[in-house]
């Protein structure tokens, strides 16, 4: 897999090259720590399969980044790295064609379960974004999440940030099996197949 990262520290960058060796796949990485080094790479290298793009490039908007490394690099998932953890802001780089928004502040464990996801197929989102959705879903002015429970909402929350069974139940205090019986009555709900068709269908529908 070919992984270009777009960050001008140079520490950040060596940080999560040792990240991406978690990931059970060969990674060919390049770095790039500014705009101009990362389109010289992509026009030698049309092939990229992962981007990871920090936000905060000198010289450039956010945004305008973005646009330009999505226009060029049309087949590769681009995945933000932001210190900055703004809710407008997470909602506009998934608006402008990134797979996902991933904090620095991050431990390397969430950051390499949120690449996992976003390369199975998924979306990645914040856990306080979710929340913060969530809350507004459980508003009386939104209709019912396709008839969830609660409890399935916070499973489904916490799906969505890539964690296994085991994870999940340790942070909602719930047993394996419990969280289990919630995954296939989320996944029963939205007709979905496996977990990464249940995180699409919900990140789609605003549900997380």
């Amino acid at each position: 897999m070919k992984v270009l990262i777009i960050d001008d520290h140079a520490l950040f960058r060596d940080g999560l090259l040792l990240v991406l060796s978690g990931l059970n796949t060969t990674i060919e990485p390049f770095e790039a720590g500014s705009y101009e080094s990362a389109i010289d790479i992509m026009d030698t290298h049309s092939d990229l399969d992962l981007i990871l793009l920090d936000l905060g490039l000198p010289g450039i908007s956010h945004l305008e980044a973005l646009t330009a490394i999505q226009q060029q690099a049309t087949d590769s998932l681009i995945v933000v790295l932001s210190g900055t953890e703004d809710h407008r802001m997470v909602e506009q780089a998934l608006q402008h064609g990134a797979r996902g928004y991933i904090p620095k502040s991050s431990p390397s464990k969430i950051i390499l379960n949120a690449l996992q996801l976003i390369i199975a197929g998924g979306t990645y989102v914040p856990p306080q974004i979710l929340q913060k959705n969530s809350a507004a879903l459980d508003s009386p002015s939104v209709s019912p999440n396709h008839n969830l429970t609660s409890r399935q909402n916070d499973v489904l929350i916490e799906l969505a940030t890539g964690k296994s069974n085991k994870d999940i139940g340790k942070a909602l205090d719930l047993t394996e099996s419990t969280v289990r019986s919630h995954v296939a009555a989320i996944l029963k709900a939205f007709n979905a197949s496996n977990r990464t068709q249940a995180v699409q269908y919900a990140t789609k529908n605003g549900m997380v």
